[in-house]
C-alpha cells in the first residue's frame, strides 16, 4: 500500500517546499518534474521522503504537490517580478527578468497566466478528493501527453529545430532538408524517411496542412 497522507491542508508542507524548490531553481533553472521529485526524495522533504512511486495514489500525490508547489512559487515570482517560471509537461524553466514590468490595471492581465491547469493544481481539495479511478485515468492521459512530447522534441531534433520552433519554421526547414535528402538528388533515403516521419509527428502537433 501507498502512503497516504493524513492531513486536512497542504500548507504544512508547502513552506520548506517552496523554500526547496527555490533553491534547486538557483543551480537548476531548466529542469523537468521527474527531476524535481526525485531532488524532493533525495533531500527527504516531507511527505515526498514517505511516497513510494510505484503506488499510483502516491505517484499522483507527488505529481500533484510537485505542481502545486510549482504554481505558488510561479505566482511568487510573478509577484517579486524577478524570475519567469515555465511550467509545461516536460519541462520546467526559471527564466530571470532584468527589467520589472510595471503593474497597473491594464498590465496586469497581461501577467496572469492563461494556464487552465494552474487552477486545477492551485485547488489543494484536488489533492485529498481525487478517487483512485479517477488517478489511474489521469496518469494514463498524462504519459499519453507525456509520451507525444517526448515524440514532439525528437522530431524537432531531427529537423535541427528548437525547442520553441512554429509551424512556418517547420515547413520551411522541412522543405530545405527534403530536398538536401531526397534520393533522387543523391541524398540518404534513410534519412529522407526520418525527415518525412519528423514532418508528420510534428503536423500532428501543430495541426498543420
Amino acid at each position: 500500500m501507498g502512503m497516504i497522507v493524513k492531513m486536512q491542508t497542504l500548507n504544512p508542507y508547502l513552506t520548506p517546499i517552496l523554500h526547496e524548490l527555490d533553491q534547486f531553481l538557483n543551480y537548476c533553472s531548466l529542469s523537468n518534474e521527474h527531476q524535481i521529485i526525485k531532488h524532493f526524495q533525495d533531500k527527504k522533504i516531507p511527505p515526498f521522503d514517505n511516497f513510494l512511486l510505484a503506488n499510483s495514489k502516491d505517484l499522483f500525490s507527488a505529481h500533484f504537490l510537485c505542481m502545486h508547489a510549482l504554481y505558488h512559487l510561479k505566482n511568487q515570482y510573478q509577484r517579486s517580478q524577478k524570475f519567469k517560471l515555465i511550467i509545461q509537461s516536460v519541462r520546467i524553466q526559471r527564466i530571470t527578468l532584468n527589467d520589472p514590468i510595471p503593474v497597473n490595471e491594464e498590465s496586469q492581465t497581461v501577467l496572469e497566466t492563461s494556464d487552465p491547469l494552474e487552477s486545477y493544481y492551485l485547488n489543494s481539495k484536488h489533492y485529498f478528493e481525487t478517487q483512485e479511478e479517477e488517478i489511474n485515468d489521469m496518469l494514463k492521459s498524462f504519459w499519453q501527453m507525456y509520451i507525444a512530447q517526448d515524440n514532439k522534441k525528437e522530431a524537432l531534433d531531427v529537423l535541427n529545430l528548437p525547442i520553441n520552433a512554429d509551424a512556418k519554421m517547420i515547413k520551411v526547414q522541412y522543405l530545405r532538408l527534403a530536398q538536401k535528402h531526397h534520393p533522387d538528388k543523391g541524398g540518404c533515403a534513410e534519412m529522407f524517411t526520418k525527415i518525412r516521419q519528423a514532418k508528420n509527428i510534428l503536423d500532428k502537433s501543430f495541426h498543420t496542412p
